[in-house]
């Protein structure tokens, strides 16, 4: 029978205190929550008077968290801050949390707390375990025990039985990676309190049974930040605004688990390895009023079934626990899918660890405010939000850790099922890996990019996973392997993970509407080739295990005086020539042979170099170098050293923040300045080029966007604002680039300079009508989620497609900009289409559908089912429309008319008075197969006719300089390392991108300006 509870204070000796009163006996459910009476425990008057001082709706306070147990020698955050957590008004720095856990570590045996890394703009983070004194003190004993039920390839049944029967779970929770979301902290500090003095049952059987360890945040640098603007509030001055969270990425910080590029997921995910948690819960804010995960589908096929159980089983408990409580608006199932493994709590995931998160209504903070909302009653949301419900900071505190707590509990009551659990979903991992195919990967170490393939051997090993190189050479398949070749077992506990970084994905375009991205394939944006083995016999090869990260050595061969470096767009090699900014180098413009190896154009030739200064970089950065008597005979230009400004928006750096990390890694010197900066002028007097990187936004919003108000905007590093301004500052964020700063782009380029734009940004000038023949289209039927799609290498003697040897690179593309070259109409010409149309629901096996994917190799088995085009674009103001040059290197589709596939806006010379049409056409670099069922690579495309045979990289001259639009996105999330040296052959050719161009060096203006 099952038992209710309820929580009543008494008074005991004139001191509050705690007892428990039961209704029945007894319970045959194992996830029953219910506990029989126990001894009175002293209150802390004042801190359960504040509590529900602070709640704003009764009906978000339960019997777990409406008390504080009174402490003699563990300081509560009260007794430390002089308020509680989620008491309105009040906002806690981390750097004061820290100095909260570090008393609390002090004062209970219970409780400890250690650093597990540094954030990237240098901040200590921490986390803290707590459990009974026994346990505390054997930390190390429980640590090991989750780490061998990991591999049970090393366990007997017997000895797998043993150590469920002695372990305990081990709870990790990890608060406000996301800034603006900033309840989890305080309710976590909090929560450390009570597991570390309560003595009640529910409490105890928590701490008794389970390990809770905990971050406070895993986003240390921007929830300083974000106190700083909290703060700046109160005080009645003006926010410096969240533009930064991080030192590189805003909400993308939780986006990074594919490629694990920022040092708050390597932290977090070197901490997961450390713990083996058996559920990694992350806390998070954003809807009404408590979303506890388990997901629409389609869930990932790397996730094993027992976890969607168990996903299920803790969300379910959570909204019957609360709701038995009284408490609305818990609901689980309809706000994310389940697809893509990008988030932290899949480190969890893909780790067959219990991967999980919230979602709470927000804390705000500053004060208390009606909710209104209209919430339905759904079979996923039994209890919704009534229309009256009142909100406030504590409210968030108590729904947050009311639901956790109770989570705890159940896998307290439930510690050797999810102890089992845990190991069975890795002993199944492997049973899969020994029974399905693919049963491994190889990897070949000495393919053209070697430091990039060991590299992503290097991210497979960070994971936990493990690597193999090949003893002999053999054949496997159709695959020829060589010694040293590397070679990615399945028959291991983390092959989720493996999966996930080395296959590729199908999303049914019958499937719910994405989240987020839907393909990834890691080795096709890498550029690296891959073979996936499907023959079993692989287990039996000469193989050995991998113990230390791999590294290539460059060298250098032969003793010549002139240094030959190969181009084969390892990323190192823009590194090479920054480091050696004061060395003449040049490009060959063709390709060549000399000392006996082929050399494809870019080669760098280094005439007057010295080779003892330059040969420890080669070696460091893993190139391969020749020393030869005499240069190459065929055309070189100077790779002369760039002066490269950076510009941002102080609206968004979201985007723009993953371009910079690839610089900063690889070491690409900048100046970093604001968009209104642009409106200045003077620009090619101080930049050679200039990088605008997708901003959110493009085209005329923004051009004419940016920060409003009446009043001066400062971000900056002040006395109230001691964490800002590290990355950019300035005395006011207003004002928008304007048709003034647009026209000083349009004048830098003019003169020589060199502008690289992605995504939105590269909306700008074809939308005002500065790049000659190219129009922007929106089709009607076009649906792409983050996918990965095929590209084909247009005109191969750009200087901008050096190293690249291939026919057909893959690329990452979301939608839009879909760009054409060619075609009439001018300024506004016409935006067919109406955007996109959401996926249908077309049934309920969705997933039963067999994927259809081509590969860079060939076109697909099958043809892919295409939408229909949109309705053609009509012509712009002030032109007529009127022929166009055909572009160098683009595909007859891109020339021709494209009616039915959605119109165009910009392009041609028409519009701000009509023009005509361009002798100097822009080079077509990249773009879509022709044949619209050879597009989709990983991931999700409907509509594929609406993308055959555009551009997707174009070089555009005007004037002396160029423009070089990237449609893709080609430093996408630490992900597209195979896309970053068409952004760096462009930044080192910067004053050459005419070689190898058939027509004439362009003259021109290329357009009239506005």
């Amino acid at each position: 029978m099952s038992v209710s509870i309820r929580w009543a204070l008494v008074r005991c000796c004139g001191a509050a205190a705690i007892v428990v009163a039961a209704a029945g006996a007894g319970s045959t459910g194992i996830f029953a929550q219910a506990k029989p009476s126990v001894p009175a425990q002293k209150l802390d008057a004042d801190y359960t008077a504040k509590i529900k001082a602070a709640t704003a709706d009764p009906r978000i306070l339960t019997e777990l968290v409406d008390h504080m147990p009174a402490s003699d020698k563990v300081p509560s955050p009260l007794k430390f801050f002089g308020y509680i957590p989620g008491e309105p008004g009040h906002m806690t720095y981390y750097k004061d949390i820290a100095r909260y856990l570090d008393a609390l570590d002090k004062a209970s045996e219970r409780a400890t707390m250690f650093k597990i890394g540094v954030s990237d703009e240098g901040r200590d983070m921490y986390a803290m375990a707590i459990a009974d004194e026994a346990t505390v003190k054997q930390l190390d004993k429980y640590r090991q025990i989750t780490a061998e039920l990991t591999d049970p390839r090393k366990l007997t049944e017997a000895q797998a039985k043993q150590l469920i029967a002695t372990g305990k779970p081990i709870y990790f929770a990890s608060g406000s990676i996301h800034s603006p979301e900033t309840g989890s902290p305080e309710m976590l500090m909090e929560l450390a309190y009570r597991l570390a003095v309560e003595e009640s049952p529910f409490i105890q059987t928590i701490r008794n049974n389970v390990i809770f360890v905990f971050t406070p945040a895993s986003e240390v640098d921007g929830r300083e930040k974000q106190v700083d603007n909290f703060i700046a509030q109160q005080k009645g001055q003006p926010a410096p605004s969240m533009v930064y969270w991080g030192k590189y990425v805003q909400h993308d910080n939780n986006r990074d688990g594919i490629g694990v590029g920022l040092r708050l997921t390597q932290v977090m995910l070197k901490t997961f390895l450390d713990w083996h948690p058996t559920v990694w819960h992350d806390l998070h804010e954003s809807v009404t009023l408590l979303y506890t995960s388990t997901g629409t589908g389609p869930y990932n096929s790397v996730v094993d079934p027992i976890q969607i159980n168990e996903w299920w089983l803790l969300a379910q408990t959570e909204i019957m626990e609360m709701t038995k409580r009284g408490v609305p608006g818990v609901w689980t199932y309809n706000y994310y899918d389940g697809w893509v493994p990008n988030y932290m709590f899949w480190i969890g995931v893909t780790h067959n660890s219990i991967g999980r998160f919230y979602e709470t209504q927000s804390f705000g903070g500053a004060a208390n405010r009606p909710l209104p909302v209209q919430q339905s009653r759904e079979w996923y949301r039994p209890n919704p939000t009534p229309p009256d419900m009142q909100w406030g900071p504590r409210n968030n505190v108590n729904m947050q850790q009311s639901a956790l707590l109770i989570a705890l509990n159940t896998v307290a009551k439930n510690k050797e099922t999810f102890l089992e659990n845990y190991y069975i979903k890795n002993k199944h991992t492997v049973e899969r890996g020994k029974t399905r195919a693919p049963y491994a990967y190889v990897i070949p170490a000495k393919q053209r990019r070697p430091v990039e393939a060991a590299e992503l051997m290097n991210l497979i090993r960070r994971e936990g996973a493990e690597v193999h190189t090949a003893n002999a050479a053999f054949t496997i398949g159709t695959t020829d392997v060589a010694p040293g070749d590397y070679i990615v077992r399945m028959d291991q506990p983390y092959n989720a993970i493996v999966e996930t970084l080395l296959g590729v994905q199908f999303y049914a375009p019958e499937n719910p509407r994405p989240y987020d991205d839907t393909g990834w394939a890691i080795p096709l944006v890498r550029n690296l080739k891959t073979s996936r083995v499907e023959d079993k016999s692989i287990f039996d090869k000469p193989m050995t295990l991998a113990t230390a990260d791999f590294r290539i050595t460059g060298a250098i061969a032969g003793s010549g005086r002139i240094l030959i470096v190969d181009h084969t767009t390892d990323n190192t090699l823009v590194t090479f020539r920054f480091q050696n900014a004061g060395v003449k180098m040049s490009a060959a413009e063709k390709e060549f042979d000399a000392a006996g190896h082929h050399f494809a154009p870019g080669a760098f030739v280094i005439t007057d170099g010295n080779r003892a200064a330059l040969e420890q970089s080669i070696t460091d950065l893993g190139l391969s170098a020749w020393a030869v008597d005499a240069a190459p005979n065929v055309p070189m230009h100077d790779l002369d050293v760039p002066r490269v400004g950076y510009v941002h928006t102080w609206t968004s750096t979201q985007d723009e923040g993953w371009v910079r990390l690839a610089f900063d890694n690889f070491k690409v010197p900048y100046s970093y300045f604001a968009a209104p900066k642009l409106r200045e002028g003077n620009l090619r007097a101080k930049y050679d080029v200039i990088i605008f990187p997708h901003a959110g936004q493009g085209g005329s919003a923004l051009i004419t966007g940016g920060v409003q108000g009446n009043e001066p905007r400062p971000y900056k590093k002040s006395e109230l604002t001691p964490n800002v301004g590290a990355i950019d500052s300035t005395d006011d964020m207003r004002g928008s680039i304007g048709i003034e700063g647009l026209m000083e782009l349009y004048k830098f380029v003019e003169q020589g300079g060199v502008l690289i734009t992605e995504g939105a940004t590269s909306t700008v000038f074809p939308e005002y009508n500065l790049t000659p023949a190219i129009t922007l289209e929106t089709p009607d039927n076009l649906y792409v989620r983050g996918s990965v799609l095929k590209t084909m290498l247009g005109d191969k003697n750009s200087p901008v497609l050096y190293g690249y040897d291939q026919n057909a690179m893959a690329v990452y593309f979301n939608q839009a900009p879909v760009m054409r070259v060619g075609g009439g109409g001018g300024f506004a010409g016409g935006r067919g289409g109406t955007g996109a149309n959401v996926p249908p629901v077309g049934n309920l096996t969705p997933n039963a559908a067999p994927p259809n994917l081509t590969t860079l190799d060939g076109a697909p088995a099958a043809a892919a089912t295409g939408g229909r085009g949109g309705r053609g674009g009509g012509a712009g103001r002030g032109a007529a429309p009127a022929p166009t040059a055909p572009a160098e290197g683009a595909a007859a589709e891109q020339t021709a008319a494209a009616g039915g596939r959605g119109g165009g806006r910009g392009g041609g010379r028409g519009g701000f008075g009509g023009g005509s049409a361009d002798v100097n056409p822009p080079r077509v670099l990249l773009s879509f197969p022709t044949n619209p069922s050879d597009l989709l690579l990983s991931g999700l495309l409907i509509g594929a006719d609406s993308l055959a045979g555009r551009a997707v990289l174009i070089d555009a001259p005007i004037g002396k300089g160029h423009v070089v639009m990237f449609a893709s996105r080609p430093f996408w999330r630490w992900q597209t390392q195979g896309n970053f040296f068409l952004g760096f052959n462009t930044i080192l050719n910067w004053n050459d991108l005419d070689a190898g161009r058939s027509t004439p060096k362009p003259v021109g203006t290329g357009a009239q300006k506005p």
